[in-house]
């Protein structure tokens, strides 16, 4: 089994921190989490994981809050992976500016 983990660099002031599993070409596990650098500290913004034994998302909050997504339906862990760094790559404004509110 191979884990790795790596970081996508977005901006100076912001990274997708990617973390994974995979065995035989396919993901068992994984975790994509947005980081930004608010004020002089680095915040994690929000991830896709499998924790729980299916895919999701958690929003956090400065204050701690963590707010769980449903659910999320895909055809393989390896589709969802994919889709959640495209999803933080392309929206990755959008993400940081709604956790500052």
């Amino acid at each position: 089994m191979d884990e790795r983990e790596y970081f996508r660099v977005l901006a100076g002031w912001a990274v997708i921190r990617v973390r994974y599993q995979k065995d035989r070409g396919h993901i068992l596990w994984f975790s994509v989490q947005l980081e930004a650098l608010i004020g002089d500290e680095w915040a994690a913004i929000t991830r896709y994981d499998t924790a729980h034994g299916f895919v999701h998302r958690d929003e956090l909050r400065p204050n701690g809050e963590l707010i769980k997504s449903p659910l999320m339906g895909f055809a393989s862990y390896d589709d969802a992976l994919n889709f959640a760094i495209d999803d933080l790559q392309s929206n990755y404004h959008w993400y940081i500016e709604r956790y500052k509110q």
